[in-house]
């Protein structure tokens, strides 16, 4: 299952040849992840941890440019797990094309320690609204 989200392309977004720029793609992914991790009560919960989440890989596949006043509708669901990383899949599209695609991957910092943490049982576990689909 995945949080759907949709945000409306503005000309701010897009570059001088009237499409959205590709760093913008991140910047939308982005605000889809924030924005699900909040509506999953995440965000909290890990700062009651002290765990902080630290982007180490973004691999996108972009497939169709994105036009001021499109309406991006963005899917974010939970990928693969290991013992040091999760990641996120993520899709824009517009009018069910997929315009997007990323794979974004992360660990968990311990703001304590100053260091990544391994990922355990227990924190996938906190992942499942977004295997359940709670959004």
């Amino acid at each position: 299952m995945a949080y759907t989200t949709s945000i409306t392309i503005r000309g701010y977004h897009c570059d001088a040849y009237g499409h959205v720029n590709n760093a913008r793609y991140f910047e939308i992914f982005e605000e889809a992840r924030w924005q699900a991790l909040e509506t999953a009560g995440l965000i909290p919960k890990f700062e009651e941890l002290g765990l902080q989440f630290f982007v180490v890989n973004i691999n996108s596949n972009f497939k169709k440019a994105i036009l001021p006043n499109d309406i991006a509708t963005v899917q974010t669901s939970l990928g693969a797990t290991t013992r040091r990383t999760i990641s996120f899949i993520q899709e824009i599209t517009v009018n069910g094309l997929l315009c997007t695609k990323a794979e974004v991957i992360f660990v968990l910092f311990d703001a304590e320690a100053k260091r990544a943490t391994p990922i355990t049982k227990e924190i996938v576990a906190l992942f499942t609204s977004f295997i359940h689909g709670k959004s």
